[in-house]
């Protein structure tokens, strides 16, 4: 699978997206700037739902690529969408603090 280029070019598109929200959402010192302004901090809140959103929507749109009649896109898409359901669930276990 990791030989595909197709493959690898949809990893790399979804690292791409995932990655820099990921590490956004990693403690950082409290001068960093925040989405909000005033005595309060959206950041954390702001950054959790759109990266629970992007993998989620991620999953859902390769499950359905996943139905495709074309064996080696189907097999393609089922490998994305366990990287995105795993990712969706690591994320709402690490960062669904944030989401109260």
């Amino acid at each position: 699978m990791l030989k595909d280029r197709g493959f690898q070019i949809g990893l790399a598109v979804f690292v791409l997206v995932a990655g820099p929200l990921v590490y956004l959402l990693l403690p950082k010192s409290s001068g960093y700037p925040s989405i909000g302004g005033g005595s309060y901090d959206l950041s954390n809140f702001v950054y959790t739902l759109a990266l629970l959103a992007f993998t989620g929507l991620w999953t859902l749109v390769t499950l359905l690529l996943g139905m495709s009649r074309n064996a080696l896109l189907a097999k393609r898409a089922a490998a994305w969408a366990a990287v995105g359901a795993v990712t969706f669930v690591v994320s709402l276990i690490a960062f669904g603090r944030h989401l109260n």
